[in-house]
Order: C-alpha cells, then sequence, then structure tokens
C-alpha cells in the first residue's frame, strides 16, 4: 500500500495538537518531515513510527521501580519533568501525550498517594493534579508535596490544578495555597499546553 503523505493541517487532524507546535517540532528535527518546495510534507509511516518511539519512550506504566525517563532526563540537565496526577486513566494518558509532544518529560501517577511515592525518588519541575479523587485529593496532595519538599531542603515546584467540577469550596482551598493556576475541564489543548509553558518559564525566570 502506497504510503500517505500529510500536509501541516492533516498532521494536525491526525495528532490532535496545534499546527504551531508541529512546525516547531519539525524546524527543530525533532519531528519527521521533508519539504516539497516550501512546504512540509509528512509521511505517515514516519509518523506512525516517531510516535511509537515516544510512547516507548516514556511509558505509561507507573508500578516499575526502575530507572525512569524523569531520572535519566533529570540526570542530563534536559528537558522538563511533570508530576501529573489523575484517576481518569484516559485523562492522564491523553495529557501525558501531548505533554511529551511538546518537550516535556512526564511521571503519570493515578493517585496522590503514588505520587507522594514518585516524590521520594524523583524531583519535578511542575506539578499538575486532579482536584477531585479517591483517596488523597489534589489540594490535600499539594500540601503533602510542599511539606516533603520542605522537610529535605527541595525546592518548591510550581502547581496546576484541573477539574472537571465547579467546586467553590475546593477553589478556596486552592486559592488558600496560594495556587493560581486552576483550569476547568472540558479545556483547550492548547490553552492547556500554553498554561504549563508560563508556569514553568515563570519558575525557571524566579529560580
Amino acid at each position: 500500500m502506497e504510503d500517505k503523505v500529510f500536509t501541516i493541517d492533516e498532521v494536525a487532524k491526525y495528532l490532535k495538537i496545534p499546527k504551531s507546535t508541529i512546525y516547531k517540532l519539525s524546524q527543530k528535527g525533532a519531528m519527521p518531515s521533508s519539504k516539497i518546495g516550501k512546504q512540509l510534507r509528512f509521511r505517515k509511516s514516519s509518523l506512525d513510527k516517531w510516535l511509537s518511539e515516544k510512547e516507548n519512550k516514556f511509558p505509561s506504566s507507573t508500578n516499575e521501580p526502575s530507572l525512569t525517563a524523569c531520572q535519566d532526563e533529570l540526570a542530563n540537565h534536559k528537558s522538563k519533568c511533570v508530576l501529573l496526577i489523575d484517576d481518569d486513566k484516559l485523562v492522564l494518558k491523553t495529557l501525558a501525550r501531548f505533554l511529551k509532544l511538546n518537550g516535556y518529560n512526564v511521571e503519570p501517577a493515578q493517585s496522590g498517594e503514588e505520587a507522594l511515592e514518585k516524590l521520594e525518588k524523583l524531583s519535578f519541575d511542575l506539578v499538575i493534579t486532579d482536584i477531585r479523587m479517591p483517596g488523597i485529593d489534589g489540594v490535600e496532595t499539594i500540601k503533602r508535596i510542599r511539606e516533603f519538599n520542605n522537610r529535605f531542603n527541595r525546592p518548591s515546584v510550581p502547581e496546576i490544578i484541573i477539574s472537571g467540577y465547579i467546586d467553590t469550596e475546593a477553589e478556596r482551598q486552592a486559592q488558600r495555597l496560594g495556587i493560581t493556576d486552576y483550569i476547568h475541564k472540558p479545556f483547550a489543548i492548547s490553552e492547556f499546553i500554553q498554561t504549563v509553558q508560563k508556569k514553568i518559564e515563570f519558575a525557571s525566570n524566579s529560580n
């Protein structure tokens, strides 16, 4: 079967990511592409292989104690590492995928308890957590992360809370903690990525 060749618009629809992101990845050589005249073109087989390599490099399993992508990248001072917490597996997988496509390393956790276990082994540049979860909710998770970092003299980590509910009490709790980035589902992926970028950039410039 003949390999399909995509335009940048078709790639955006196929991968469900913004054209600006595709263009940046292509310019950096991080996404396989070629030029026909002045137009970028993408082979479907190359994109599928690239996406598969991305997903294999950052496995979705959260139970392996072996060296992780975040440990490896932190050792080499490369990409920023995000601790992503959500009890919804589909949301977790989707957000992790878009973060990875935008150059971030991701440690997924399906609960606050799992996130705290990861914190014992790793340091993170950003924490993103759902607010309503079984067991420890998002606000309590952030409290415990802050306590842990303070106890072991680790630098503070910026946080983003995401939620599928209008919960004024949770918002008040988040505000009391000084959390200003609070995103309601459903949200546009572009908005989500922009918030992540701004939060990490602000934290980096403040250090």
